[in-house]
């Protein structure tokens, strides 16, 4: 069976899903391959919290905060892996938490908090309802109103690249 899609996402979990509802949204004709029968990935695993600067619901709380602070407050948590970090890729995270944590608000999600954090110094922790399940069910849903068709129990096992090393498909059970 030979199945086409202008976009394959491989995995189901909450980047890939996310990725997926990103590209059906743009027009594209999506199709998702996860291995496992049900969506999720490492993000169904997850503790499914988000620590994120700037927030409506700090704002509610009336804490006021910052995407320079929460960078800063990452210094902590780095100890002897301090050289190896990626700083743009930090900055990257930080200046759009709060706007990841807005946009899967939309879709449905909820979250509760903002909880403390230490050595954070404003609590700025999110936390999924009821469960980090709750990331596949809603993101699952959403991919599908905009059209991607998703596939499960369906392995990729082989990528298929063009002369000149380029991921052009792949190879997958369905």
């Amino acid at each position: 069976m030979v199945a086409a899609a202008d976009v394959i996402v491989v995995g189901a979990g909450a980047s890939g899903l996310s990725a997926a509802i990103e590209a059906a949204g743009a027009g594209a004709e999506v199709l998702v391959l996860e291995k496992n029968p049900v969506a999720g990935g490492s993000s169904r695993l997850s503790v499914g919290s988000i620590n994120a600067a700037g927030s409506v619901l700090q704002q509610r709380a009336g804490i006021v905060d910052t995407p320079d602070e929460h960078f800063e407050d990452m210094d902590h948590f780095m100890g002897p892996f301090a050289a190896q970090e990626n700083r743009a890729l930090r900055r990257l995270l930080v200046d759009n938490a709060a706007d990841t944590l807005h946009w899967l608000m939309s879709l449905g999600l909820c979250f509760y908090g903002p909880t403390a954090d230490p050595p954070h110094r404003h609590p700025r922790m999110h936390n999924v309802l009821p469960n980090s399940r709750a990331y596949p069910y809603y993101l699952s849903r959403e991919a599908r109103r905009c059209g991607a068709k998703l596939a499960f129990d369906a392995p990729v096992t082989a990528l298929l690249t063009d002369a000149e090393g380029g991921v052009r498909g792949v190879a997958a059970t369905l």
